[in-house]
């Protein structure tokens, strides 16, 4: 005790020292947890076994630009045990003809392959023919300033694009327009003009203009698009089909 009393402020150092030491362990382990050791932990066992080749990766890609409705495929690459592909297909491509190409996946692997990793494929359009109208709106829905139209995408700097035009015409025209003003009252339809390699596509949308001083605020209101897209599947390890997990 004597020695204690002697040492109070030794021992109370050491004991701080100790709990500090304690709380910076734990923080560690929080914080960091198994730095240093796999961070797949032992899921990827066996992996050396099953390896995807790279003249797989390629077949996947090159058989799935083949499809005309295709525009571009990310070269698949592994993370961990998953398979990731990823599609952009033309504004004309359809929902089920597109999560079709899956099945060139699962054609290209093995069956000890099929049984052990995941396949993620994710599909999206890489534009779509949407117009947007911006300006003031009141409550009953028409504009009472001066409406911009436009493209939602910068379709100049698409490279799948191939021509495009919009106009208050129902005419196909391909004049490289991407915006359309309306500064007068009445009713207007104003159309969009796109094409690419599977063909030409072509959207609306219906403007009111009605000047008016009333009660109004800037909005955007867009045309109606039918096509859900983007779409990711997910086929685990083992299965059989794929489950579409987003459609929006």
């Amino acid at each position: 005790m004597e020695y204690i009393k002697n040492h109070k402020l030794t021992i109370f150092i050491i004991i701080v020292y100790i709990v500090l030491v304690a709380f910076a362990y734990f923080l560690y382990k929080l914080f960091i947890g198994s730095s240093g050791l796999p961070v797949y932990g032992d899921r990827l066992d066996g992996i050396e076994k099953v390896p995807i080749t790279e003249e797989q990766i390629a077949q996947i890609k090159d058989e799935i630009e083949k499809e005309d409705f295709v525009l571009k495929v990310t070269k698949p690459y592994l993370n961990g045990k998953v398979l990731k592909v990823i599609i952009n297909v033309s504004d004309k491509a359809g929902v089920d003809a597109s999560k079709a190409l899956a099945s060139k996946i699962t054609a290209a692997l093995d069956e000890n392959q099929k049984e052990f990793y995941d396949i993620e494929v994710f599909l999206n359009k890489y534009y779509n023919c949407t117009l947007e109208a911006t300006g003031d709106i009141d409550e009953d829905g028409n504009f009472v300033n001066d409406v911009i139209v436009k493209f939602s995408n910068d379709l100049s700097k698409n490279e799948f694009a191939l021509d495009y035009g919009i106009s208050n015409s129902n005419k196909v025209t391909y004049n490289k327009e991407q915006e359309f003003k309306i500064d007068k009252d009445g009713e207007y339809i104003i159309y969009g003009f796109t094409k690419d390699k599977m063909g030409e596509g072509s959207c609306s949308i219906k403007i009111v203009m009605k000047k008016s001083e009333a009660k109004a605020s800037e909005d955007t209101i867009n045309s109606i698009t039918t096509q859900a897209f983007p779409i990711i599947g997910y086929r685990k390890y083992g299965t059989k089909d794929f489950v579409w997990t987003k459609s929006r």
